[in-house]
């Protein structure tokens, strides 16, 4: 909802968040502890779902009376799934029991919303299956029943509170076996008048740039839901964040004023992020909350007029990489690659046309990171088959390696 209220002008106490405020007044409705919600039956509900053959599945509800005036307020909602109606263990919680003995018998779908409609991705759905059951290739089933519901909760500095879910309904699905894994950090992606080549499309690492992943972050092995940053100098032109599918109605948007971004959710667009003055930031994304922070940072910084790769797929000469920023000063460097099947090639980053400045990471030659802070003269990085868009900051000496799909 456009409507964003401080819950902190809500709740006077943990202890009160079941009662009403006693101040009441227009501007601080009553809280109340809501009872349920509609989860509206879909219009699949009658039909078996293919999810191999489906893309995604819509789903909408009601929205439950947090306030004794309905007033508007900004509600968080996760989509859980079960194949036995019981929500009494998560797959989450049964991961986090190292003895093996806790079995899960739900699974919260990792992109929430905070609006009253959701396109469920079937690939979610089905993982989640997955998940829950524990199947082997051998083992799924040719038809599986399931129930989903919403659990809808307010969401305070990562806290969720007064949580009440909706009613449940049961579905039919044809799922299929997929390898599970621990589950790559979730991407956003920056566009803009000054980023790249100025075009707000999306074509990673020409158009849009992928924000770093963070090494030593403990994202979430189910969801990949965790943070992600992107520290450069940034001038006064306008810019936004994308998800990966670059769907516009769920990026970040302007907050209304300078060095402040909003997740879109679907709302009305609230225009491009900018920052004021022009100077150094750093943006953090929460990919779990979808809250962003824009800080701007007391430094300054060597300026190098180019960055370079150097590596086996060269012949450890000078490859530019290209500047984040369009025009001005700039300090991180992208380079999409392509590496052969079966092959993996040795690279760094340099300053061009010296190996004064050099970077590399890991313990040896050739090994494999996606990720991490690489330091002048460590060991060449390794980067496997695929086509990858390769960024490096020349501030932190962090570097991401992020597959191009």
């Amino acid at each position: 909802m456009k409507n964003k209220l401080l819950l902190g002008a809500l709740l006077i106490s943990i202890a009160s968040l079941f009662t009403a405020c006693k101040d009441d007044n227009g501007s601080n409705p009553s809280l109340v502890q809501p009872t349920g919600f509609t989860l509206n039956t879909p219009a699949f509900a009658s039909e078996t779902v293919d999810l191999e053959a489906t893309n995604e599945l819509l789903l909408t509800w009601s929205q439950p009376q947090y306030t004794a005036n309905n007033a508007p307020l900004q509600v968080t909602y996760e989509i859980q799934v079960s194949p036995t109606n019981q929500f009494t263990v998560s797959t989450d919680e049964a991961a986090a029991d190292e003895s093996g003995e806790t079995i899960a018998d739900y699974a919260a779908i990792a992109r929430t919303t905070t609006q009253c409609t959701y396109t469920l991705l079937s690939a979610d759905l089905d993982k989640a299956l997955v998940q829950i059951g524990k199947w082997k290739e051998s083992e799924v089933p040719a038809e599986q029943t399931a129930f989903l519901r919403i659990n809808a909760f307010l969401l305070e500095n990562g806290v969720r509170l007064n949580n009440v879910v909706s009613n449940s309904i049961e579905l039919s699905f044809n799922p299929y076996y997929i390898e599970l894994k621990d589950a790559e950090p979730i991407m956003w992606y920056l566009v803009g008048n000054n980023i790249l080549d100025g075009a707000w499309s999306n074509n990673p690492g020409v158009s849009s740039l992928p924000m770093f992943k963070v090494s030593d972050f403990p994202y979430d092995k189910a969801t990949g839901t965790g943070e992600i940053t992107y520290l450069n100098y940034f001038t006064t032109d306008g810019w936004k964040i994308q998800p990966e599918d670059f769907n516009w109605d769920l990026g970040f948007m302007s907050g209304g004023e300078a060095n402040t971004a909003i997740y879109r959710d679907g709302a009305a667009d609230g225009g491009n992020i900018w920052c004021d003055p022009a100077g150094y930031y750093k943006v953090t994304v929460n990919t779990a909350s979808n809250e962003c922070t824009i800080v701007q940072q007391d430094i300054t910084p060597k300026v190098f007029a180019q960055i370079c790769m150097a590596g086996t797929f060269n012949e450890w000469g000078d490859t530019d990489m290209t500047p984040a920023n369009k025009s001005g000063e700039n300090h991180v460097w992208t380079y999409v690659m392509t590496v052969d099947a079966g092959k993996t090639e040795q690279i760094k980053f340099k300053e061009a046309g010296s190996w004064d400045n050099n970077w590399g990471y890991g313990s040896a030659d050739g090994e494999v990171n996606t990720c991490g802070v690489a330091k002048n003269g460590a060991p060449n990085i390794g980067v496997e088959e695929g086509t990858w868009i390769i960024c490096f900051n020349d501030i932190t000496g962090e570097f991401s390696i992020i597959k191009k799909n």
